[in-house]
This record gives structure tokens, C-alpha cells and sequence, in this order.
């Protein structure tokens, strides 16, 4: 039980004594629990978001373009190779998120997206890490990250398929915090009696529970160097990037960021830039139509370039910030609330894991071709969709036939899919295609 008086001067002096008096209607159990949870929360950081950048000041981030990732490729490629045979890369997957959008309460990784065998995402994304791991001939770990509402199912769901084939103890979970929603007025609101309204923390919640699970520390002991970091809904999301690895190995650098051209000023992307001398990935949410389309004095867009949310994270450079006690800022956004007694609007919070950005000593951003790597499944209909994934998908899967010398005409609802057991990769691909058809001429699924 916290200290009644400590705690009482903490929250007034946040505008939170509200809570107090709510306290006072609970019995010991119930009340003990909800004054735990009040003392274990950050009041101050509730009232300080974080700072939007000025816009105007962005100045242009180092990014790899296509020529230099060209005339690198043997070098960068040959050190990541290096780095993943000597298992000193591990992949992080952030999936917290309910699959709410696609119409499913269940994990977002649940959902079933394959079009001919029926997989799920998570099956589509733990394949590929087994997929590199069978070819480099080592376990790679398979960090999981999951949310207080996902955890479970997540468990039970990757048990029920044996992991998909993974190692025993391969895939590693663990789940990300959480943090209060709050009134427009500043106040915190209730769930439930005795229950705060509370949000899974963000991506960016990544950091501390890295660290609080034991993760970090178990990464550093065993020697890995590199984490590869992905999102689960985008189904291209590469895990095997020894070009990727090879750059952060070469550079040196804290954090490799991937980013792509944007498709349009508006489109829902972070955005990499420097800022006072340091890289950092500002939000579209924190931009208007107008700085969106800001140039810099030779005539280039401000904001370029876009950030998927891929990146390779140096497990040193993360453990710094551990040592040093940083905690990532919040950030808050409005939003209708479910809040008791009365649904109501507010401020919801959470911390992104780009935040990080700006505190490496050593950035990059490298350039990738859209089609190749983003697939993001967020809608159930129109952009970003489970139907527009698949396609994007199957576009990649006909350019690997082509490029093998398969001849593909296919009708405009057939769908190619490859499984990435067979190959997670182009390169991958054209290694092992062994000409069993010379032409495809519609639906097509190749497996191991």
C-alpha cells in the first residue's frame, strides 16, 4: 500500500484529487489496488506532451538513395551476412493492436490474410524468421511485443500452432504498459469503479518493456548486436536484410531507418528529417496539409521522405538510454473515450518508438522500393486494406517469376502467393526456382 499522504500531495499537485474522493466509495481490496496503481503512474509527465517540431527549420536527414545502396550492396550485404551467422541479430515485432478496423476483436496478427493457404499474419511473419533462421543456420530470436489485451491470446494462439515451426523458446513474449487517458480539462478519467481509463502505451512503449521484461539485458548477454524491428501488419516487412544489418554494422549507427518516397503530401506516414542537428520522424498527425508541403530552398519536398516503421535498433545504443534513465516523451492525440460513467472526449496517450531518433548519436535512413517492402493491413476496406496487401503481395511474388523467366499473364482477380518457407526473399527465390512451370496463367500457391 503507498503512502496515503505522499500520494495524496501528488496528486493534488497534478489536478487529480478527483481520484481521492473516488477512492474513498471502494473496500480495502479495491481501494488498495486502485491507490497502487495511482502512486505507480508519472502524473507529471501527463501534463507536459511532447513539443512539435517547427516545421519550417527541418533540414534534409543523410538517406542512402538507390545509386549508393547499388554501388554498396556486396560491402553492406557481407557484413550483415557476417552479423547473422555469428547471431548477432535478433527481430522485434510490435503487435499490440486488436484487429478493431478489420473487424475482428482478436490480435491483428490473428487475422487470416493469406489468399490460397489461409494463413495468418502472425504465421506470414513468424515463417519468415524461421525462414532465416533455417538459412543461416542458427535460431534467430523472435521477439514478440504485445499489449495487456493481446498478451494472452497471443500466447495461445502461436501455442495452439506450435509456433509455427519455430525453435522452443524461439519466440520470446512480452507486453508493453500501459498509460491513463484523459479529459480535455487535464483530468484523469475511470474505466470502471476503481478502474482508470487507460491505452496501451504505444509502439514506443517498446523501450521500457524491453527492459523491464529482461529482454534487453538477455539480447546483450547473448551477444546480439542488432535488432531488426518490424510492425505486424505489414506483411511485407522483411526480417532477412543483410544490406539493412551490414549498414548499421558499417556505420556504426545507433538506429538505420527505411524510408520511402511518399506517394502523395497527405499520405499517412512519419516523416524522416533533421532538426537542430539531429534526425527525428515527425508524425502526420503533427503536421498540417500546409507544412506537408514545405520546400526546402533547391526545391525539394520537406518532408520527402517517409517512414514505414522499419528500422534497425543497436542493442548498446538502447541500453545507454536504459542506463541514463530516458523515458520516452508522450504524445497525445483527441479522441472519443469510453470512459465510465459517460463515454466522453479526451486526450488519448502514447509514446512512439521514432522518439528514439533523435537521441542516436548516429543516424542513417536508406531508401526502399515501396513494392517490395510495405504491404500495411489497417482497413477493412479501401487503402491499406487486407484486399490491398494481397495485391501489393502478389505483385511481388509476379516479379520474382518474371525476373526467373516465368511467363505470368494473370486475370485481374488471380493472386500469386509464395510461401516464405520457400522463399522470404527475391534473391532467396531465384536461388531455388527450379522451373517447375514456365508460364502462369492465373491463381498460383507455392509452398516449401
Amino acid at each position: 500500500m503507498p503512502d496515503a499522504f505522499a500520494l495524496a500531495d501528488t496528486l493534488a499537485k497534478h489536478g487529480q484529487t478527483h481520484l481521492l474522493e473516488h477512492a474513498k466509495t471502494l473496500d480495502g481490496d479495491a481501494r488498495a489496488a486502485f491507490c497502487a496503481r495511482l502512486a505507480a503512474i508519472d502524473w507529471a509527465e501527463l501534463q507536459h506532451p511532447s513539443e512539435l517540431p517547427v516545421a519550417s527549420a527541418a533540414a534534409k536527414s543523410r538517406v542512402l538513395d538507390q545509386a549508393e545502396r547499388t554501388r554498396r550492396a556486396a560491402e553492406l550485404t557481407a557484413r550483415g551476412e557476417a552479423a547473422f551467422t555469428a547471431g548477432a541479430v535478433a527481430v522485434l515485432m510490435v503487435a499490440g493492436g486488436q484487429g478493431t478496423r478489420l473487424g475482428s476483436s482478436a490480435p491483428k496478427g490473428c487475422y487470416t490474410i493469406a489468399p490460397h493457404s489461409g494463413k495468418s499474419i502472425y504465421q506470414l511473419q513468424a515463417e519468415k524468421v524461421l525462414s532465416l533462421s533455417r538459412r543461416v543456420g542458427r535460431a534467430v530470436p523472435f521477439l514478440v511485443m504485445t499489449s495487456p489485451a493481446t498478451d494472452a491470446e497471443t500466447r495461445q494462439f502461436f501455442a495452439a500452432h506450435s509456433d509455427f515451426g519455430l525453435a522452443a523458446g524461439q519466440a520470446r513474449f512480452f507486453s508493453q504498459g500501459t498509460v491513463p487517458s484523459i479529459a480535455l480539462d487535464g483530468k484523469a478519467l475511470l474505466a470502471a469503479p476503481g478502474k482508470l481509463l487507460e491505452n496501451p502505451d504505444g509502439h514506443g512503449g517498446c523501450h521500457t518493456a524491453l527492459v523491464d521484461s529482461g529482454n534487453l539485458a538477455r539480447l546483450s548477454k547473448e551477444g546480439v548486436r542488432q535488432i531488426v524491428y518490424i510492425q505486424v501488419d505489414n506483411i511485407l516487412a522483411p526480417v532477412d536484410d543483410a544490406l539493412l544489418v551490414g549498414l548499421a554494422e558499417a556505420e556504426k549507427a545507433d538506429v538505420v531507418s527505411k524510408v520511402l518516397e511518399k506517394a502523395h503530401p497527405d499520405e499517412k506516414l512519419g516523416h524522416l528529417v533533421k532538426v537542430a542537428g539531429r534526425d527525428r520522424i515527425v508524425e502526420y498527425t503533427e503536421l498540417t496539409p500546409e507544412q506537408t508541403r514545405l520546400r526546402h530552398p533547391d526545391g525539394e519536398v520537406i518532408y520527402r521522405w517517409g517512414s514505414p516503421a522499419m528500422h534497425c535498433w543497436s542493442v548498446a545504443f538502447l541500453d545507454r538510454l536504459h542506463q541514463r534513465g530516458y523515458k520516452l516523451p508522450l504524445h497525445r492525440s483527441k479522441k472519443p473515450l469510453k470512459a465510465w460513467p459517460a463515454e466522453t472526449t479526451g486526450w488519448k496517450n502514447e509514446r512512439f518508438i521514432f522518439d528514439l531518433v533523435p537521441e542516436a548519436d548516429v543516424s542513417v535512413g536508406v531508401v526502399i522500393e515501396r513494392g517490395d517492402e510495405f504491404a500495411p493491413v489497417k482497413n477493412k476496406d479501401g487503402d491499406d486494406s487486407a484486399v490491398t496487401a494481397v495485391q501489393i503481395a502478389s505483385a511481388q511474388y509476379v516479379g520474382w517469376l518474371r525476373a526467373a523467366g516465368v511467363r505470368v499473364e494473370l486475370p485481374a482477380n488471380a493472386r500469386v502467393e509464395i510461401s516464405p518457407l520457400f522463399a522470404a526473399t527475391r534473391e532467396q527465390f531465384l536461388a531455388r526456382w527450379d522451373k517447375r512451370v514456365a508460364a502462369v496463367t492465373g491463381d498460383y500457391y507455392l509452398e516449401a
